[in-house]
């Protein structure tokens, strides 16, 4: 089944939803049995224009209001998609290596005709922050597990703007199945920006950017230093959605560099689903009927799909931008909405 996507043309008035963001490592989803679908991209030529961010005449980053980045366009020819569900630690692989984790990340690479398991990252969320335990990634040159001594924070309790954090921690693995390595790892993470993200299906949000300098060093045998390797982070945080955007700018090893197979990851949320069902991915919408009307001081909204289990409806001021608001979910195939002096357009996406 695909996601279909229902756009009304049709502007009429309503009240605003101006956004108010207070973040927190618990705002982090980790519902067991729900899952968030995102596009995925290499070799991104454009990460530089995503990166941009405005400045006052001061040169500093606004705390209101904020810049605004723009990641809704739809599914690129070059792009995959990536879907992660949160899964018991115990049906993942490995799982038991990390007792004190509460619930894993299992990403997925999704074709139109095959699924293929990407790996798994185990976190517990606490007053503290998030506590993130280490990863197992398949068909990696390492063994691909990684079991982190001692486990970091890698989101704080609290998040604000111009706040740094730093954490470190070390892993043993081996190499080829037979080589055993040492790895150490250091992170510096700086919230650089305030602002609004706007997501492909799924709207604008209030957001934080979050900076990430992680540096990698890898021992053979615990002596030789066969890997050196920085690579930067950006991603931004949404209450309920956690990291909805990620741009990786990977770096190539100090010790013997090469060519990487590619840079410049983009992984921009395009689905976040909280009913525990399996997920159908879409890739194209199609459009279908949605009827609106004025009735007294309400506007009202309806529409003609029956095979979809929600339907989330939107809405923005105006019609060539691309910052459309949630306004909320239903099981219904109609809405009502009140009438202000705020224009507005409507649109519904059906959830599978």
């Amino acid at each position: 089944m695909k996601k279909l996507l229902i756009l009304g043309l049709l502007g009429l008035f309503g009240p605003r939803a101006d956004a108010v963001m207070t973040y927190s490592a618990t705002n982090m989803p980790r519902q067991i049995g729900t899952y968030f679908c995102s596009y995925y991209t290499t070799n991104n030529a454009n990460v530089a224009s995503m990166l941009l961010v405005t400045t006052n005449s001061l040169g500093m980053v606004p705390t209101a209001g904020g810049a605004t980045w723009d990641f809704s366009q739809w599914l690129q020819t070059n792009a995959t998609v990536l879907r992660t569900d949160f899964v018991d630690p115990a049906n993942a692989t490995d799982g038991g290596d990390f007792p004190d984790a509460t619930y894993a990340e299992q990403d997925s690479e999704v074709t139109l005709t095959d699924t293929n398991l990407a790996g798994w990252r185990f976190y517990s969320v606490t007053n503290a922050g998030r506590y993130y335990y280490g990863l197992y990634t398949p068909s990696t040159d390492a063994d691909g597990l990684a079991v982190f001594d001692p486990p970091t924070v890698d989101i704080p309790a609290t998040v604000t703007n111009g706040q740094h954090w730093e954490r470190s921690t070390a892993w043993e693995s081996t190499m080829d199945e037979i080589f055993p390595v040492y790895y150490e790892f250091s992170d510096q993470a700086t919230v650089d920006a305030f602002g609004t993200v706007v997501l492909p299906n799924l709207g604008a949000y209030t957001t934080w950017r979050v900076h990430e300098v992680h540096s990698y060093t890898g021992l053979l045998y615990g002596t030789y230093t066969y890997e050196i390797v920085t690579n930067q982070y950006y991603y931004w945080l949404v209450p309920g959605l956690g990291v909805a955007v990620e741009i990786t700018l990977y770096g190539n090893n100090a010790v013997y560099p090469g060519t990487l197979p590619f840079t410049n990851s983009v992984r921009q949320m395009c689905l976040a689903s909280y009913v525990a069902a399996p997920a159908t991915v879409f890739y194209n919408p199609t459009n279908s009927d949605l009827r609106v009307q004025i009735q007294g001081g309400s506007v009202v909204l309806n529409w003609n799909l029956t095979n979809s289990t929600s339907y989330q409806v939107q809405a923005k001021g105006n019609l060539s931008g691309t910052n459309w608001q949630v306004l909320g979910l239903t099981s219904q195939t109609n809405w009502t909405d009140a009438l202000s002096t705020t224009q507005r357009y409507y649109r519904v996406v059906g959830l599978p």
